[in-house]
């Protein structure tokens, strides 16, 4: 809130439709950039010099970083740092929307590939961040009302700020508990393991085995569950079990479902052996669910 008498406000941060690919240079500014892209088959060339956070609603983004093939699905997003260069495809036949916000340049905040952190020039983010969420929502209305872009830009750029360093904190804490010793091989660890986490979520409705685990993460049987144990504190399907039994407690405690039938969709065999499995994880029988906090 500016008083009378004080500077005026800085300037609103510029908003964008981008609906064709190219090549340039985005400058940094103060305020930020916001730029919402709707675009058919592709690639573009672009080098920022201002750290970015990058989203996709729908469709796929591939991103050539540094040698490096990194792609972004749906509700999946990136924190680049400044000054990197970069080609982006998107491939037909639908168009692929997406959300790009160039960090503001004022400040020491900490965000993308910042150098001191040492987390190296592009981090990849996935949807079961809350960040995720935030960049999901704006996006969304956006692509629906890409008129209210420029009123929005301000609170968009302010709110992606803070969700980076969120974001940056967090995994910085979860790289200090893998054992592995060389930087570069723990932060491509732990992007893997987050890759087996978000797939854990997606697929809570139903038992999934270890193989097909470690396939999505691109990392061995052993490793998956020695890194993941170190991450989260639990073995990737000890982990899944968790998440699904936590579900349950939620419907038994909404009434949405009875334990019999929560039991048959969990997939085991009896509700004698759910409730030995949910006692097991939270000290109380299903039956008395409402102590739970």
């Amino acid at each position: 809130m500016f008083e009378a008498g004080s500077r005026s406000a800085p300037p609103a941060p510029p908003f964008f439709v981008m609906e064709a690919h190219g090549e340039g240079v985005r400058l940094p500014l103060s305020s930020g950039t916001v730029v919402l892209s709707r675009l058919g088959a592709g690639r573009s060339r672009l080098r920022a010099l201002a750290p970015s956070v990058k989203y996709v609603l729908e469709g796929e983004e591939v991103y050539e970083i540094e040698g490096r093939t990194r792609r972004l699905g749906a509700g999946e997003f990136m924190l680049v740092e400044a000054g990197v260069e970069f080609e982006a495809r998107t491939n037909g036949p639908q168009r692929t929307t997406g959300l790009c916000i160039y960090l503001s340049t004022d400040g020491d905040a900490a965000v993308a590939g910042d150098p001191a952190l040492g987390l190296g020039r592009a981090l990849s983010g996935s949807r079961i961040d809350p960040l995720a969420a935030t960049l999901g929502n704006y996006a969304r209305l956006l692509a629906d009302r890409p008129a209210a872009g420029p009123a929005l830009a301000r609170r968009i750029v302010h709110e992606a700020t803070i969700g980076a360093e969120d974001y940056l904190a967090a995994f910085a804490n979860r790289l200090e508990r893998l054992a592995c010793l060389k930087q570069s091989t723990r932060i491509e660890t732990l992007q893997r393991v987050e890759r087996a986490r978000c797939f854990l979520h997606d697929h809570a409705a139903r038992p999934v085995t270890l193989e097909e685990v470690a396939t999505h993460a691109a990392l061995s049987r052993f490793h998956l569950t020695r890194s993941f144990s170190e991450v989260f504190g639990l073995p990737p399907l000890a982990y899944h079990r968790r998440l699904r039994l936590e579900a349950a407690a939620r419907l038994l405690k909404s009434h949405a479902a009875s334990a019999t039938d929560i039991a048959a969709q969990l997939g085991y065999a009896s509700l004698s052996a759910f409730t030995r499995a949910f006692r097991g994880t939270f000290g109380v029988p299903p039956s008395r669910v409402g102590e739970l906090a």
